[in-house]
């Protein structure tokens, strides 16, 4: 069980890495140690854009790895899930796109995505396993991360995916009216 330490980590980081092998050969080894497998797009982002081109010289997506989501200090995402970056960022905000709009949202790419309840507590889940999170906390934590990914894909790759900035920045917008005002309470006279 990891512990929380609140003055050293944010609420919630969410944060691309690419596989640095083929594939993954022996899942319980990666689970246990994925850090050993995986190159982060933003600490290292040209290490991780030669491995792009490499791996995309050899497969049909140069991006396969895992997006990793840390609420809290606990992982959202297992590693296992690896698949695909784009598909899995993808996915991502097709669910917020629903929640945000509607309170339910959901999109797919190996695994099932799952994000619905309303501005002050919701369900995420992700492969059938399911946590509470607050959306106020997640939600910008994760289109932030979406934000660094594809702008990352577009200035380093030169792989561009129009309309996907303002995609993100319309899903920002939509998260501020859909923030709860702080109401100021009136202070009431005497009841007559």
């Amino acid at each position: 069980m990891s512990t929380y330490d609140a003055a050293h980590e944010p609420g919630c980081e969410a944060e691309s890495f690419l596989l640095l092998p083929h594939t993954v050969t022996n899942l319980a080894e990666f689970t246990a140690s994925p850090r050993r497998y995986l190159v982060s797009v933003e600490e290292e982002p040209d290490r991780a854009t030669q491995l792009w081109f490499k791996r995309a010289a050899q497969n049909p997506y140069g991006g396969d790895g895992i997006v990793q989501i840390r609420y809290f200090g606990e992982q959202l995402i297992p590693p296992g899930l690896w698949d695909d970056t784009l598909a899995i960022w993808f996915a991502l905000l097709d669910a917020i796109e629903g929640f945000l709009s509607a309170g339910a949202g959901h999109g797919s790419f190996s695994a099932e995505i799952i994000l619905s309840g309303n501005r002050h507590a919701a369900g995420f889940s992700i492969g059938g396993v399911s946590n509470r999170i607050e959306p106020l906390a997640f939600i910008p934590a994760v289109l932030g991360g979406a934000k660094r990914y594809f702008d990352w894909l577009e200035n380093r790759v030169g792989r561009t995916h129009p309309g996907i900035l303002e995609r993100i920045e319309a899903m920002q917008r939509l998260l501020e009216s859909f923030s709860p005002t702080r109401a100021v309470p009136k202070e009431s006279g005497p009841r007559a």
